[in-house]
C-alpha cells in the first residue's frame, strides 16, 4: 500500500494593495485563508507558504517600520491554526516574528489539530536581516507529522548542502523550501533547489511569491513554486502565477539507483551508507570561515546587533 502526501504549495501574491499597513496586513491574512480553504477543499495533507508570510511586503524594505514581528503563538497563528484544523491538515508558515523571546525568520509547523508542534528558526539569515535584529537559529529538527516526516530549509539555507544532508542523516522524508529569491537568477535558483534532491534522494517542495498574468519580469519574485521528484524532475511548478499548487507524492516509492553499490538500492539509504564522515572534519573546522570574514573585511558579529523593530 502507497503512502500518500498530498502536498499544497501556496504562491501568495508579491505585492499587497491598501491604504495603511494595518490594510495591507488585514488583507494579507485574509488573502492567506483563503488560499487555505483552497488547500483544504483539495484534500490537503500538508501546506507550505513563502518565507515572512505574515508581511505584506515580500521584498527587502529600508523603512523599518514595515518590519513587525508577530508573536508566535498569538492572533496570525491563531488564525492560521484555525483554518488547519477546520480542514485538517498541516501548515507550516513562515514568519517574521518573536517565539520564546528570540526575533527571527520561522517556519511555524501547525498539525491537524491547529496545534504548533515547533518553530523552525532559518540557520543562515543574511548580514540584511541579521541588522534588523533577526537570531540565526542552530538546530535542524525533523518533524514527524502525520503525514510524514519533513525538514525545512529556508531561503537562504538552501545555498549550504550540508543542511540536505543533515535532514537526510536525520529520516527527514520531505524537505520544504519556503523563499523569497528574486535577482539572483533562475538558472542558479533551478539548479541548486534541483541538487538537494539528488544530493539526498528525497522530494523537495517550494514556495514563493507570484504576479498577476502579465506583469512579471525578469529580476522580480521568481515564483515557480513547485515540486521536485527524487531524481531531480520538476514534477509540479505553478510558474509566475498567484494560487495554489497541489501534488501527491508517493512516500514509499524510493529512487533506485546503482550509486556506489553497483546495484540498484534506495539512494537515500546508499548516499548515507557511502559517506566517509571521518575525512570531512574540514567543513566543521572555524579557520577557514574565519580567513574568509577577514578577506570580504565583515566581522562575525557585523550586523547581529539589535535592532529596534516595533512589535
Amino acid at each position: 500500500m502507497k503512502r500518500s502526501v498530498r502536498v499544497s504549495a501556496v504562491q501568495l501574491p508579491t505585492v499587497i494593495e491598501g491604504t495603511s499597513f494595518e490594510a495591507k496586513q488585514k488583507r494579507n491574512l485574509r488573502i492567506i485563508l483563503n488560499t487555505l480553504k483552497t488547500a483544504g477543499r483539495r484534500k490537503s495533507d500538508l501546506v507550505l507558504l513563502g518565507e515572512y508570510a505574515n508581511l505584506h511586503h515580500r521584498t527587502w524594505s529600508s523603512d523599518l517600520t514595515e518590519y513587525r514581528p508577530d508573536t508566535i503563538p498569538g492572533a496570525f497563528t491563531k488564525a492560521v491554526a484555525g483554518g488547519a484544523k477546520q480542514f485538517k491538515m498541516n501548515v507550516v508558515i513562515p514568519m517574521f516574528g518573536v517565539y520564546k523571546k528570540k526575533l527571527s525568520s520561522y517556519a511555524v509547523v501547525i498539525n491537524r489539530k491547529g496545534k504548533i508542534v515547533g518553530c523552525y528558526a532559518k540557520t543562515h539569515p543574511t548580514v540584511p536581516e541579521q541588522g534588523l535584529g533577526i537570531k540565526a537559529g542552530d538546530e535542524f529538527p525533523v518533524y514527524a507529522l502525520d503525514c510524514g516526516k519533513i525538514g525545512i530549509m529556508t531561503c537562504m539555507d538552501i545555498e549550504y548542502p550540508e543542511v540536505a544532508q543533515i535532514y537526510m542523516l536525520k529520516g527527514a522524508e520531505v524537505l520544504l523550501f519556503p523563499h523569497v529569491q528574486s535577482s539572483w537568477g533562475e538558472v542558479d535558483w533551478e539548479i541548486r533547489y534541483r541538487s538537494r534532491a539528488v544530493d539526498t534522494g528525497l522530494p523537495v517542495v517550494s514556495a514563493c511569491y507570484g504576479y498577476p498574468e502579465g506583469e512579471w519580469k525578469s529580476g522580480m519574485m521568481i515564483g515557480r513554486s513547485s515540486v521536485i521528484g527524487r531524481d531531480g524532475l520538476v514534477l509540479a511548478d505553478i510558474g509566475r502565477a498567484i494560487g495554489v499548487l497541489t501534488h501527491d507524492i508517493d512516500l514509499d516509492t524510493k529512487r533506485l539507483t546503482p550509486f556506489y553499490f553497483n546495484e540498484n538500492l534506495d539512494r537515500t539509504l546508499a548516499v548515507t551508507a557511502s559517506r566517509r564522515p571521518e575525512i570531512y572534519k574540514e567543513l566543521v573546522s572555524l579557520r577557514h570561515k574565519t580567513r574568509a570574514l577577514r578577506l570580504v573585511k565583515v566581522s562575525p558579529q557585523k550586523g547581529t546587533k539589535d535592532t529596534k523593530v516595533k512589535n
